[in-house]
This record gives C-alpha cells, sequence and structure tokens, in this order.
C-alpha cells in the first residue's frame, strides 16, 4: 500500500523529479493538513530513544537532528530527506528544546562538542550526552531522570498503587531531577512507609481471631515506622517462604524487606540533623530499586486478602 505521503503526491499530480522546492511546498502543505498531537511521554520517549544511539559516523549530536528523528516517528509517510530544520514542526522542535535543556540541567547531556577554538564547539545546538547521562539513558524500565515516564511504568507494573504514595514518589523524582538528593530520599522514604501502613492493615486483617487483631493495631496503631515493620516481620517471616512460593518467587523477603531497609535508613539519616549527604548515585540507585519494593509489597497484600494468618 503506498504511503500516504506518496498518495497525496498521486493527488495532486505531481511528479518527483530532481528539483526539490516544489515538492518542499507540497510538503509544507501536507503536514498543515496532516497536523496531530502526540502525547508528551512518547516523545520524550523518542527523544531519548534517539540520544541511546549516539552521533552518527563523523557528526555531532544536534537539535535539528534529533527533531528530524523526532519528526520521522511522528509522520513515517512523510519523506525526512526533504526535511529542513526550518520545515520541522514547531510542536516537534519546541519538545525537542525543552526535553535537551531539562536534561542539561540533570547533566545528563552538556551544551557543545568542545571548547572552542578549533576544539569543537562549545555551544548549542550542538551537544554530547555526559558519561553520567550514558548511565541515565541504559538504566532500564524505571527511569529516574523522568518523573512521569517512571510513574507511567509503574502504574503498569503495579496497577493498584495508592494515589498518596505516588504523590510523595512523584516529590522524590522531581527532588532528584532537581539535584535534591537528600530530599529525594526523604520523600522515597516517605512513599515506602505509605506502603508500610497499607501491609500493616493488610495484615490485620488476614489475623485469623479478634484477639489476635486487637494485639497486632494495640502494637503498631500510632507507633514508628520501625515499630511497624518489626511487628508485621513478626506474623509474616514464619510464613514468608508459603508466600513467595505461592507468589512464584524464589525469596520475596529480599525485595519485600531488604529494600525497605535500605530506604528506611537512609531515609532516617537524610531526615535528621545527621550531617550526612546522599550523593546522586545512591539516590538513583535507591529510586530504581522501589519499583521492586512496590511489586513485592502489592503482590503480599494481595495475598493477605485472600489467606488467613
Amino acid at each position: 500500500m503506498p504511503s500516504l505521503w506518496l498518495r497525496y503526491l498521486t493527488a495532486e499530480k505531481v511528479a518527483l523529479d530532481n528539483s526539490s522546492a516544489p515538492v518542499c511546498l507540497l510538503l509544507r502543505k501536507w503536514l498543515m493538513a496532516n497536523t496531530t498531537t502526540v502525547d508528551a511521554l512518547q516523545m520524550r520517549e523518542w527523544i531519548y530513544e534517539r540520544l541511546k544511539r549516539g552521533p552518527f559516523a563523523n557528526s555531532d549530536l544536534e537539535l535539528a537532528e534529533v527533531a528530524r528523528s523526532v519528526y520521522g516517528k511522528v509522520y513515517p509517510d512523510a519523506p525526512m530527506r526533504l526535511m529542513g530544520a526550518h520545515e520541522i514542526p514547531a510542536f516537534i522542535s519546541d519538545a525537542v528544546r525543552g526535553v535537551i535543556w531539562g536534561l542539561i540541567i540533570q547533566g545528563i547531556v552538556v551544551p557543545g562538542t568542545g571548547i572552542g577554538s578549533g576544539a569543537g564547539s562549545p555551544e548549542l545546538p550542538f551537544f554530547q550526552v555526559t558519561e553520567w547521562g550514558k548511565t541515565c539513558l541504559a538504566s532500564g524500565e524505571f527511569t529516574p531522570y523522568d518523573t512521569g515516564k517512571y510513574i507511567e511504568r509503574l502504574r503498569v507494573k503495579v496497577p493498584q498503587v495508592e494515589p498518596t504514595l505516588l504523590l510523595y514518589l512523584t516529590e522524590s523524582l522531581d527532588g532528584f531531577r532537581g539535584a535534591s538528593y537528600l530530599g529525594s530520599a526523604v520523600m522515597l522514604g516517605v512513599s515506602a512507609e505509605t506502603l508500610l501502613l497499607s501491609l500493616r492493615d493488610a495484615v490485620n486483617t488476614a489475623l485469623d481471631s479478634s484477639a489476635k487483631q486487637t494485639k497486632f493495631s494495640a502494637e503498631t496503631k500510632g507507633r514508628p515506622a520501625k515499630r511497624i515493620y518489626d511487628e508485621i516481620r513478626k506474623r509474616l517471616d514464619p510464613i514468608m517462604q508459603t508466600i513467595s512460593r505461592d507468589l512464584g518467587k524464589e525469596d520475596i523477603t529480599a525485595e519485600l524487606t531488604g529494600i525497605f531497609d535500605m530506604i528506611r535508613k537512609t531515609r532516617n539519616d537524610a531526615g535528621h540533623p545527621t550531617g550526612r549527604r546522599v550523593e546522586r548515585e545512591e539516590a538513583f540507585a535507591l529510586l530504581q530499586l522501589f519499583p521492586l519494593y512496590c511489586d513485592a509489597g502489592y503482590a503480599v497484600i494481595d495475598w493477605l486478602a485472600k489467606n488467613k494468618i
């Protein structure tokens, strides 16, 4: 089946010859007739995809080249070879500039390809991905440098995730993007405790007698997170192998309690006047582990809803 672009040329009775000027005029007209809207998350995904590939041979990364790549995703039927920088639709060029500028602020890319004076241009529109940026772009499914993408994928992985947890998690991700790693760790700890409280409620409901429920409630209601965590473990540790088996996991303990321990300790150190600093790499690692903790926590909550203990 001919592409939309070729069908358009046929309808206009125009022959493709060596003269690109009339074709470019038609391209402008075609784009106006085929305007579209693209989800912002999808747009950023295409930009990240292009950055992962790095520069072409004997060339540097450039804003216009990234925009052309995105243009090819939005309009796969239009001829990219005819697309000059001035022809790129504004909604694409604006999105590319906005995303790249955000990545500059985070240290993922840097403007220019050198320091000037014959050693490369030090300015935009050329830019380079930093070594830290390469690590971020290769981070996989959950990318802490992109709040929207991270939250969207967490919702897909863990559909039952609570709005309150997402509220604090968003603050943590935004703090990370703004280089506030201490604040990011504190907010991530609050997110982890939100899930802990839901797990506490699930354990209480799953207890097989009112006496057990009354005792557990007295030991956890209004108590510090560490006390709640310890009381939950007293009830779950003896049956964790059964839970793991039923959930099809070798051992869910590491994902549930191990990750929570790391997040809680970091949050406690960061949230009190200890002078403890949280480095970028540490905050990054905790945010990458958090989806595993969420997945394990809500899986155990679902198991408790179907089983008495």
